[in-house]
């Protein structure tokens, strides 16, 4: 079983907020987030509901987009299972508050606010393409293509020793590992990217690189690790899938794998 750090590669929200906006007024609304004492949350506009959650976060600063006021912010059922998802609260001169969203994703958003619209997206990762939604005054919220994991342009294995303390999505940003990960593993990249992408740590060692993840809720039976050799500047993969009686190593030949990937090798899966 892997040794599980942090999430990196998977960005934070990046917008500051606040629990209790009591007493803000954003264009001449009164705006306020109640806690009722017992796992939920409610928005008040002017003291009218708005929307009612688990937890409600307002943005302590007001964008304006288009001409218009909005206030940004996220909300969710609260708890580990699924992080809070962004809405837009606009403000129009001379007419009804409206709200946009929440957007119904557990992913953590980013948020770009340009002059003619606001940009929510998350990190694309090997298992799944990043998320993009724009709010404008016109269109309101709406999903826009999703953009798809890829290499970083021009990043080879004279980038290894950048993945100090990386997440192991961050290694397979180097093209060369990705392309050896994604022709030799062939029909099994799904179930390993799925793993690699989740909850992991890395780092380098003295031979190159080890970096671990897991998914977050089946963390024993759901892992993947990726071992990097910076002599030979090969790529080699475990994984293990809840059900299946052994893991799956990558190559399959381990008398390919140098004695630092070995040495990962028993470790890990007691071989």
């Amino acid at each position: 079983m892997p040794k599980i750090g942090h999430l990196a590669g998977v960005l934070a929200v990046l917008w500051g907020t606040t629990a209790g906006a009591e007493g803000l007024t954003v264009a001449g609304h009164a705006l306020e987030v109640k806690d009722d004492g017992m796992g939920g949350a409610a928005l008040l506009v002017d003291g009218e509901v708005l929307h009612e959650n688990g937890v409600i976060y307002l943005d302590e600063a007001t964008q304006q987009v288009g001409g218009m006021t909005v206030v940004t912010g996220v909300a969710g059922a609260g708890g580990n299972a699924c992080g809070a998802a962004p809405f837009v609260l606009a403000l129009p001169e001379g007419a009804a508050p409206q709200l946009y969203g929440p957007l119904d994703s557990c992913r953590e958003f980013s948020l770009q606010a340009q002059p003619e619209a606001l940009v929510f997206s998350t990190e694309p990762l090997p298992s799944e393409p990043g998320e993009v939604w724009v709010w404008n005054p016109t269109t309101g919220l709406t999903e826009a293509a999703p953009e798809e994991f890829g290499a970083d342009p021009g990043a080879g294995w004279e980038a290894l020793p950048t993945l100090a303390g990386a997440h192991p999505v961050d290694a397979m940003k180097l093209a060369p590992v990705l392309e050896a990960l994604r022709a030799g593993l062939g029909a099994d990249y799904p179930a390993f990217a799925e793993r690699i992408s989740d909850l992991g740590s890395g780092d380098l060692t003295a031979e190159g690189y080890l970096g671990q993840a897991c998914l977050k809720f089946t963390c024993d039976e759901d892992y993947a690790v990726l071992y990097l050799h910076a002599a030979t500047q090969q790529a080699f993969a475990i994984w293990h899938v809840s059900g299946e009686a052994e893991p799956h190593v990558w190559p399959r030949d381990t008398k390919e794998w140098p004695p630092e990937a070995m040495a990962v090798l028993r470790t890990e899966v007691g071989e």
